[in-house]
Order: C-alpha cells, then sequence, then structure tokens
C-alpha cells in the first residue's frame, strides 16, 4: 500500500501545480476553447452581426462529409449555370453575393452562406441544423 502512495502523491502534486499556475488547461486540451483548427467564418463584408460568425473546421467538415471536390462549396455560377469544374475557393464568397440581392447575383451573402451549408447538411441527412450549431460563443470572448 505504501508504494503506491510514494508514486500518487508527487503525482498529484505536479498536477496540483500545474492547475495553479494555470497550465492544465493548456496542457490537456480542455480549457473550453475550440479546437485549433476551427476557425470563424468571414462575415467582414457585414456592416453588423446579429450572432458570432460561424465556427468551422474545414479539413474536418471534408473528411467526415467525403468532400474531395472543392467547387462542391466554392461554386461558380455563370449565366444562370454552375460551371462544372470551376471553384471559387479563393475568393470571399461577399465577391459575388452583395449584402442584398442585386442584378448580378440574385441571392444575399446571408443567404448564400445558409442556403449553401443547410441545404447540403439536410440532403445529406445530418450536420447543423439551427442557428446556435454553428454560430458558436467561446469561452472568454468573441
Amino acid at each position: 500500500m505504501k508504494p503506491k502512495i510514494m508514486i500518487l502523491g508527487p503525482v498529484l502534486a505536479v498536477l496540483l501545480a500545474l492547475g495553479a499556475i494555470g497550465a492544465w488547461p493548456a496542457l490537456s486540451g480542455q480549457d473550453g476553447s475550440e479546437t485549433r483548427s476551427e476557425s470563424r467564418m468571414d462575415t467582414s463584408a457585414f456592416d453588423k452581426v446579429r450572432r458570432p460568425a460561424a465556427l468551422f473546421d474545414h479539413d474536418d467538415h471534408n473528411e467526415k462529409a467525403g468532400l474531395d471536390d472543392c467547387a462542391v462549396c466554392h461554386h461558380v455560377w455563370e449565366n444562370g449555370a454552375l460551371l462544372a469544374d470551376e471553384s471559387s475557393e479563393d475568393s470571399p464568397c461577399s465577391e459575388c453575393h452583395g449584402l442584398a440581392p442585386g442584378p448580378e447575383n440574385s441571392m444575399a451573402l446571408a443567404n448564400a452562406f445558409h442556403t449553401q451549408c443547410r441545404t447540403c447538411h439536410i440532403d445529406a441527412g445530418k450536420g447543423p441544423l439551427l442557428c446556435g450549431q454553428c454560430h458558436r460563443k467561446i469561452q472568454g470572448g468573441e
């Protein structure tokens, strides 16, 4: 019994010390923040936002969804037709979609985000559908 206490004591002391200096959350990955690969969707085109920008892990999403073709999400339309094998991944969505529908593009930016993501999630029968499932606050701000 005594050898277990001799080993357990120093281990607990180290854990308590790490917790006391605030290092445990960072080392354990349990700091309440989102995963390091998650990032906020770009909402810089909006004058005012009602919710935090959607958190999104691009690589994890594509792996889980089995997506290899960037154009599935980063589509290109011309004269009302979807261009096959054309991708817009190097351009922000706001390059084509304005804050309001216009003559060049009849789908406003917010609607484009929501339609693109939610339609795919509904069709696939999986993925977030409710506002708070994508537009999450993270601990400590944002």
